[in-house]
């Protein structure tokens, strides 16, 4: 009998190894644990505890079918960029989220809602996805529909609507998933 195919690296675990997974599932899990103990504000042996045992299996899970491929890969310059990014997007929501409040706390409750389309030049699903869940996460904005570059959201007030417009959110996500963006 003769076999064909290709053959198995000793010590591999299959095609898709756990062992080639082991450096993802860790850099997973530590940026859970990192936030886990963000959020939790507690070094108690328990919580401590927990939050590995958590970390871990989503660390897992993550390297198993979020990123069962290549992981994305982000080069030091759109780290850079991305870190940029997170800091003024808090800004951003921080601000967004005074001017909802503004807006319903003030007794003649000035809401406007309207469907924006808003285009954009991003290229890439990975910009594009971005994009939309920083639309979503920014108070006062939320994205209903995407299509390509083309997506539909549903704004509290034309202040809302303006900022959006305005493209800057795309610009600043743009530098961090495009390729050739510059900072």
């Amino acid at each position: 009998m003769k076999l064909t195919g290709t053959g198995i690296r000793q010590g591999s675990r299959g095609p898709r190894g756990s062992w080639s997974r082991t450096p993802r599932v860790l850099g997973s899990s530590a940026a859970v644990f990192a936030f886990w103990l963000i959020i939790s504000a507690s070094l108690a042996p328990p919580d401590l505890a927990l939050g590995v045992a958590l970390s871990l299996l989503l660390g897992w899970w993550s390297a198993r079918f979020l990123w069962a491929g290549d992981a994305p890969a982000l080069s030091p310059r759109q780290l850079l960029a991305l870190a940029r990014y997170l800091l003024a997007f808090s800004g951003q929501i921080f601000l967004a989220a005074l001017h909802v409040a503004r807006v319903v706390v003030d007794p003649r409750l000035p809401i406007e809602p309207c469907l924006v389309v808003c285009r954009t030049r991003l290229r890439r699903e990975i910009s594009r996805i971005a994009f939309a869940h920083s639309v979503s996460l920014t108070p006062g904005t939320l994205t209903v529909d995407m299509h390509g570059g083309e997506f539909l959201v549903h704004c509290l007030d034309e202040a809302s609507a303006a900022q959006l417009l305005s493209g800057e959110l795309e610009a600043r996500v743009a530098r961090v998933f495009e390729p050739g963006e510059r900072s």
